[in-house]
């Protein structure tokens, strides 16, 4: 019987996710603290964008955020790998950054600044033969009311 070998999936910029499992179903987004003012940034940081100290340390940041601001993006950029047209979120964090990512499992029009979204991951293939990465979007984190059962 042939056994199947299921290849570990990678994050889309490990600089910025980090994925806590293999088959990639949970990650958490990377960032840096500056240990002076406390201000927090999205990624890897050389120095602090508001002190500009270089003491620095590597912080996980939450998975949830408020949608700050929005976009309907009707032409792609060259090798768009998803539907068009599709939304491209701003999220404020708590901690203070704004992460930039696509806007999944909502209809445009119920879409509204200060919207609550949690951190999603999807596996998308790069170009049409590269490998599958794992990336990071935003859905919404509310769950729909359930319908009322009659009886």
């Amino acid at each position: 019987m042939p056994t199947s070998s299921r290849k570990s999936l990678a994050p889309v910029d490990p600089r910025r996710l980090r994925l806590n499992d293999p088959d990639g179903s949970s990650g958490t987004l990377l960032g840096m603290r500056c240990l002076n003012c406390e201000v927090c940034v999205f990624g890897e940081a050389i120095f602090c964008q508001a002190c500009s100290s270089d003491n620095l340390e590597s912080v996980d940041l939450s998975s949830c955020g408020i949608l700050y601001s929005y976009t309907i993006v009707r032409v792609p950029p060259d090798g768009w790998p998803g539907p068009v047209p599709y939304v491209l979120g701003e999220v404020e964090l708590p901690e203070g950054p704004h992460v930039l990512a696509e806007v999944i499992d909502i209809d445009h029009a119920d879409l509204q600044v200060g919207l609550e979204v949690r951190l999603a991951l999807e596996p998308v293939q790069a170009g049409e033969s590269g490998p599958t990465l794992m990336v990071y979007k935003w859905a919404p984190s509310a769950v729909p009311p359930a319908l009322p059962q009659e009886g």
